[in-house]
């Protein structure tokens, strides 16, 4: 639970003496030289994230962004999580997320193609439809086995993938003490027993072991309609992993605040969509939909304990006030959840 967020910061100087062989033909291939990626590197960035910054190549393509992870010693695996996940979007010819055009793992460095859309303001059906069309297609890509990183990824059925979420909720747990959370860290642990228990009640919904990719990280921010075709375009994959499907969509509802017609919605055209049938599905879902409840709350716990004394950017303050904000909200959703 001591995830660092990094603000305004800059990235520290690249190394040349760090790049294999293959990282510099990378880098000759994008048709860079490493002065020129080292100059890219330590100008003004396009965009900033929490953990990362976004670069645009203009000395060679501007249809190429570099995305440089802060970070490098803390958050390797983000873009080695990423750099596994596009590689295998683009191996199934999946068009609705960047094109992994290299990786430079000593240094944290992934270039990605360069998309030219906007953020969705409204969720409406036709939206919707396009949205669960793309993650029919994403979640069409079978994998045998569920983890993270995904190249050491464990056997097991859908019901070991989700024992294994309970576990890692109760190891956060473990980490949170604080006097004035009590009463929500009571609410978590109510709520997970209940989780157990009905999963266990409903054993037959998790006794397949078919996996896919998930993406985790369905917010609004990592969601655009594409300008060139109007295709929903999904970014942003350091959180991938091998999983359930259910899973991904369970915590893709909760970020993005459907209401009930929006999930009817999105259901009726995923099930139409996806490639094969699973008839457990919507099980599945009502028993993850609480978990990553649960998950984002004791996120939003943990970040809440390192608040700083003093913010160093707007973007700072802006953060930690939506954790707060949508921590209370969250707050209240546990409770309807151990009322039904």
């Amino acid at each position: 639970m001591n995830e660092r967020y990094n603000f305004s910061q800059s990235r520290d100087q690249i190394e040349k003496v760090e790049l294999n062989k293959n990282e510099l033909d990378t880098i000759s291939r994008l048709g860079l030289t490493f002065d020129d990626l080292e100059k890219i590197i330590s100008g003004p960035e396009m965009a900033e994230g929490s953990y990362a910054l976004i670069f645009e190549l203009p000395v060679s393509n501007p249809t190429i962004l570099a995305k440089v992870w802060k970070n490098p010693k803390d958050d390797a695996w983000r873009a080695d999580h990423e750099n596994v996940a596009l590689r295998l979007l683009n191996l199934h010819k999946f068009k609705e997320a960047p094109h992994n055009m290299g990786y430079l793992k000593s240094e944290t460095i992934l270039f990605e193609e360069k998309i030219d859309g906007n953020l969705i303001d409204n969720f409406d059906k036709t939206a919707i439809n396009q949205l669960a069309e793309t993650m029919s297609k994403i979640h069409s890509i079978e994998l045998n086995a569920y983890g993270k990183p995904l190249t050491k990824r464990k056997k097991g059925t859908q019901k070991d993938c989700l024992e294994d979420e309970l576990e890692k909720l109760h190891i956060k747990l473990g980490f949170l003490s604080e006097e004035n959370q009590l009463e929500i860290l009571s609410l978590i642990k109510q709520a997970i027993e209940k989780i157990k228990k009905e999963v266990n009640d409903n054993s037959e919904s998790f006794y397949a072991s078919d996996f896919t990719l998930i993406h985790f990280d369905l917010n609004r921010n990592n969601i655009l309609r594409s300008n060139d075709n109007s295709k929903i375009i999904i970014i942003d994959w350091e959180q991938a992993s091998a999983g359930d499907s259910a899973m991904d969509i369970a915590k893709m509802f909760l970020k993005l605040n459907f209401n009930e017609e929006q999930k009817n919605d999105f259901l009726l055209e995923y099930e139409k969509n996806i490639s094969k049938k699973d008839y457990y599905f919507e099980d599945r879902l009502d028993a993850y939909c609480p978990l990553v409840l649960v998950n984002s709350i004791l996120w939003r716990i943990g970040v809440m304990k390192n608040i700083p004394e003093e913010s160093s950017s707007t973007n700072e303050k802006e953060f930690y006030n939506r954790v707060k904000d949508n921590l209370d909200q969250e707050t209240i959703q546990l409770k309807e959840f151990l009322k039904s």
